[in-house]
């Protein structure tokens, strides 16, 4: 195995390549979650070492604001530059990519799956513990509810959860003073503290342009019946980057075999959000597990049959990874 430095279409990547033998290699490209260490946390490593020792050529990617929880069209952008870069590169076999990822990076690998620049070169996908819905997940943030078959259903979040879309929904805004004053709040919060949003409640609105008091009065309500009104006073931009961010919008037009690992309980996101994705994507297979309480294991007796559902989606994901074609 061997471990290097890169940059793939602009974004900084840490690549392993298998050891023996010369290439191109079936290739993966993976993304992150939500963490301050990015591409070095020590269990991004551990996958690139494993399947570059498994004969995968293996590049886990770091786009920007993605280790602090800022879900952008810039941090898609240069996920997709990179994915593209990869494709590209001599060593990956058949010019294609498999794409994994967790939490915000399993959102990132759908939503390169269903880019239609990239659709067709993407061989497999596999997310554990995506968000597919980010519409579906302000209203989460702010009310805990959250809408199945037509109705508002009570869900209680995770804190971390809350400030990473707060994080997201102000790096939407242009830049200006407004941004960076509500950006420099944001990011100042401690990542796991309690009650995120509460500062917007009582934030001086009037100190604020009118596209800031849009977002400062989305994430300061808690009213269900006044969402949909909140979101629709959001710029045009700051809706469509919703919507550009949110992998089911693209799920009809993926051909690539999708393993989607989701917890049945999760802290942050209902299971909902992976059905309705699976539900529009046909090529989408959702492997429910009781031992995950977002992308963390816990350890019960359930651990060890969901380690038999968990390998089972690993396998097809990399056997499609590694397979000349597949049959959308």
């Amino acid at each position: 195995m061997r471990a290097s430095e890169e940059e793939l279409g602009g974004a900084p990547a840490a690549v392993y390549r298998p050891g023996r033998g010369r290439g191109p290699w079936p290739t993966v490209l993976v993304v992150p979650g939500v963490t301050r260490r990015g591409r070095r946390h020590p269990a991004f490593v551990g996958i690139g070492r494993g399947l570059a020792a498994a004969g995968v050529l293996t590049a886990v990617v770091e786009p920007p604001g993605l280790s602090v929880g800022e879900l952008t069209l810039r941090t898609l952008e240069d996920t997709r530059a990179a994915a593209e870069a990869l494709c590209a590169h001599r060593d990956v076999r058949y010019g294609r990519v498999a794409v994994a990822g967790v939490s915000g990076g399993g959102t990132l690998a759908l939503l390169l799956a269903g880019a239609p620049s990239l659709a067709a070169r993407v061989s497999a996908a596999a997310a554990l513990a995506p968000l597919c819905d980010v519409r579906a997940a302000l209203r989460l943030v702010t009310t805990d509810r959250y809408e199945r078959d037509g109705e508002l259903v009570p869900y209680e979040t995770g804190w971390f959860f809350r400030l990473a879309l707060a994080r997201s929904a102000i790096a939407w805004l242009e830049d200006g003073p407004d941004r960076r004053a509500l950006r420099e709040h944001v990011l100042g919060l401690e990542d796991y503290g309690a009650e995120p949003l509460r500062a917007f409640r009582s934030w001086p609105s009037e100190e604020l342009g009118t596209e800031a008091q849009g977002v400062v009065a989305l994430l300061g309500n808690d009213d269900p019946a006044r969402f949909d009104e909140l979101y629709a006073t959001l710029t045009e931009a700051q809706r469509a980057a919703a919507e550009l961010l949110s992998p089911i919008r693209l799920a009809t037009g993926i051909v690539a075999p999708v393993e989607l690992v989701v917890a049945r309980a999760d802290k942050y996101i209902p299971l909902e959000d992976a059905a309705a994705f699976a539900r529009a994507c046909s090529c989408a297979r959702v492997t429910v597990i009781d031992s995950l309480e977002h992308a963390v294991p816990s350890v019960s007796l359930a651990a060890a049959r969901d380690l038999a559902r968990l390998d089972g989606a690993a396998v097809r994901f990399l056997s499609a990874a590694c397979s000349p074609s597949y049959s959308a």
